[in-house]
């Protein structure tokens, strides 16, 4: 057995500016001297290498998505109080926080309408929002790129394709975000309760929206959740489709929008890669793994033991909580060549954890990849000698579940 040592325990601080601005050097010396070790602030087990981490991703029969919330929750009797007056049985499992059956239902019904043909025909919707947003500030020669376009881009497309109008999504985002204040723990009662009050108005949003896609069916994502079904299967009930457009909401969005911010950051301190996407923009299909995988956008999510078991060397007791850190493995040299090497020439290979792996991977992974391929595109054609703004301070999203920068100025040659 590996020594669990205290040292690891004690040093992992990932809400720290060290770590927020390079977690990398640590993930290195952990998946060398203690890649399974315990975290006591978290309250979970870290899993740092990829070896490890893609066998808990094989492994569902020992290692559970249920509960896959990253705090443990306690609902106070005011939040509890507030949540009655939606629907009672909310939140309920679907993609992210299910195990099979329910998840292998939940997962074929919404594959059933998130086809590839589907997301594919958003190719050209993908473009023009993306070069409709460049336009706004175009001209200004220095923008915020994370404000500005790269959240807004992935936002008001899983919008559209959902189905909700421009005019309600940033109120739609905000229920959303108010929700992950409550999942993520620590925040006062009283803003709890605010952040309580959202949810409901979501689900009743999103009820409405369904019961007028029932009279009026509209193409579009919701229309094709509702009627979804499979032969032998009971179809999405009301809360489990509020449920996933949560879930599709965030992940369509917020992850989607640090891969397009951490690529333009990453490419514009590499300027030789970026003048190689210029010249030849099919390598941002290159671009779009190797960012995700230098800079995972998700740095790991959670999973839960069923069972005593042995994991890299430490044993693990029954309903251990688990953090499985896909940017550690993405960074892992037993399985990526000169990994702390930022490259978008690298063969994509398919072995990146940043879309996680098994039964879980991502149901969203091709919109993002689409998504991610036009904007680079997009943005190193039209913004001649794209470079960083000097003397900026860099801060990311202060948090372990997202990967991201908060805010990032670029500025461009204006054309004559």
């Amino acid at each position: 057995m590996l020594n669990n040592t205290s040292v690891a325990q004690t040093d992992y601080s990932p809400l720290s500016p060290q770590h927020q601005g390079n977690p990398y050097e640590f993930y290195a010396r952990a998946r060398k001297e203690y890649p399974v070790f315990y975290s006591p602030m978290l309250k979970l087990w870290i899993v740092t290498r990829y070896a490890e981490i893609n066998q808990v991703l094989k492994d569902t029969s020992r290692f559970s998505s249920a509960n896959s919330n990253l705090v443990d929750i306690e609902i106070s009797p005011e939040v509890e109080a507030v949540l009655k007056e939606g629907y009672a049985d909310m939140p309920r499992p679907s993609l992210v926080d299910n195990d099979p059956p329910g998840h292998t239902r939940v997962r074929s019904l919404v594959s059933s309408v998130l086809t590839p043909a589907r997301i594919a025909a958003l190719e050209p919707h993908i473009y023009a929002t993306a070069n409709a947003l460049v336009d706004d500030w175009i001209n200004s020669g220095c923008v915020d790129i994370i404000s500005n376009f790269a959240s807004k881009l992935p936002l008001f497309i899983i919008g559209d394709f959902l189905g909700i109008p421009r005019q309600d999504i940033q109120t739609v985002k905000k229920w959303c975000d108010d929700w992950l204040i409550i999942l993520s723990g620590g925040a006062p009662v009283e803003q709890h309760v605010g952040c309580a009050r959202s949810f409901v108005s979501l689900q009743h949003y999103v009820a409405d929206i369904l019961k007028q896609c029932s009279i009026n069916p509209q193409d579009d994502l919701l229309t094709g959740l509702l009627n979804a079904s499979l032969e032998g299967e009971a179809n999405l009930s009301t809360p489990e489709i509020i449920s996933l457009v949560m879930q599709l909401l965030f992940a369509g969005h917020e992850t989607t929008a640090h891969l397009i911010g951490n690529g333009v950051a990453l490419l514009v301190q590499h300027p030789q890669q970026l003048e190689a996407l210029r010249q030849n923009p099919s390598l941002a299909v290159n671009a779009v793994e190797e960012v995700i995988r230098f800079e995972s956008p998700v740095p790991g999510l959670i999973r839960t033991t069923t069972e005593a078991v042995e994991l890299g060397g430490v044993q693990l007791p029954k309903s251990a909580r688990l953090q499985l850190l896909y940017a550690s493995g993405n960074r892992d040299n037993i399985q990526f060549t000169e990994p702390e090497r930022f490259d978008i020439h690298r063969i994509p290979n398919g072995k990146h954890l940043a879309f996680g792996g098994g039964i879980h991977y991502c149901v969203g992974a091709a919109l993002a990849r689409l998504e991610g391929r036009i904007a680079l595109e997009v943005l190193t054609q039209r913004l001649p000698n794209l470079r960083m703004v000097p003397n900026q301070e860099i801060a990311y999203v202060p948090s372990i579940i997202i990967r991201g920068l908060l805010k990032f100025l670029v500025e461009w040659d204006l054309r004559a």
